[in-house]
């Protein structure tokens, strides 16, 4: 989506600023960024291009290749259906909110595209489904054509881009995402596929699905929290560093926790509290060293702190704890 909104000419340096997204993370061809972050993305490039269709401009300007292995599968695959159908069971190295799905019907093939979180974002749908079919058109070196297309999202103002890109009736307001091919178009050949190339492509392919992560990426909140742990007791604890460490900047940082209604010194003294707890329940560390190993400058400091956050002294909290064998702490 950035390769394809720099062919359209926008400011791809400060899209990524704004959706707390730095160049070298993109680049990482390794690395799985957060939906929130490509939400983002997707809504300042929106804000900044002043075009209502600019997911279905994307689509056309992404440039061959931008999805790697799957761009090549398609290419190579027999047919145009078999090539539609290797994208969906791969798609989840591209995304894995969205869950597509191939209902085979006497007539026609067809294509869905859910998630169990809900309706995917307008945008989502439209770059997805156009992104499918134009590269798959491409690669095929046919203007294969579709039944339908149909989309959960209300009408547009206009629809005119939509007819064009996909060159058949559209559809909105459904109840899933969808588009029809009709059997006929399903099993057209592709011309110039490679049949070894493909199979070399599919073992590649799989490779990359083994691969994900089975757990969904860490929140913005976690990864603060993380760093936080990390460098409490070197002193790096100001919201410019741990912004820097999380390639985003200070303003970024804390306008985004605050849309988690929180900020970055609630979240430092909440991670403070935490650790706190962790060292107090360890009879052999000193208070000195616990409030050291927090950051603070003095013992006075750090047992101010723990007080407003328990309503104890660290030393009363210690003692409760060892005599009771139980936790106050959150």
């Amino acid at each position: 989506m950035l390769d394809a909104c720099e062919n359209l000419g926008l400011d791809t340096r400060e899209l990524l600023q704004s959706a707390g997204l730095s160049r070298a993370l993109i680049e990482d061809a390794n690395m799985r960024i957060a939906a929130e972050n490509a939400d983002a993305l997707w809504a300042h490039a929106y804000a900044v291009a002043d075009d209502p269709q600019l997911a279905l401009h994307a689509a056309e300007a992404l440039p061959f290749g931008s999805y790697r292995v799957l761009d090549f599968i398609v290419a190579n695959a027999p047919t145009v259906g078999e090539g539609l159908a290797r994208v969906l069971h791969y798609f989840p190295i591209v995304d894995t909110r969205a869950t597509l799905t191939i209902v085979e019907q006497s007539e026609e093939f067809v294509i869905t595209m859910e998630s169990a979180q809900g309706d995917l974002p307008g945008p989502a749908q439209e770059f997805t489904f156009a992104a499918l079919v134009l590269r798959s058109r491409a690669s095929s070196e046919i203007a294969w054509p579709l039944k339908s297309v149909g989309f959960t999202m209300e009408v547009p103002g206009s629809s005119k881009e939509h007819e064009r890109i996909f060159e058949c009736p559209i559809r909105f307001g459904q109840p899933c995402a969808q588009l029809a091919v009709s059997r006929e178009t399903w099993n057209l050949p592709v011309i110039g596929s490679n049949a070894a190339l493909f199979g070399v492509l599919e073992e590649h392919a799989t490779r990359l699905l083994g691969e994900l992560p089975s757990d969904p990426p860490p929140s913005l909140l976690d990864s603060v929290r993380a760093v936080l742990r990390e460098e409490l007791g070197g002193g790096n604890v100001g919201a410019v560093y741990v912004a820097k460490r999380l390639g985003l900047g200070e303003r970024t940082l804390q306008r985004r926790l605050g849309e988690s209604d929180t900020t970055f010194i609630e979240v430092l003294a909440s991670a403070r509290e935490e650790m706190a707890c962790e060292y107090l329940r360890t009879s052999g560390i000193s208070l000195t060293e616990v409030a050291f190993l927090l950051g603070f400058a003095e013992q006075s400091s750090f047992s101010r702190a723990f007080k407003r956050w328990t309503g104890k002294s660290p030393g009363d909290w210690r003692r409760t704890v060892a005599s009771a064998n139980d936790s106050i702490c959150r």
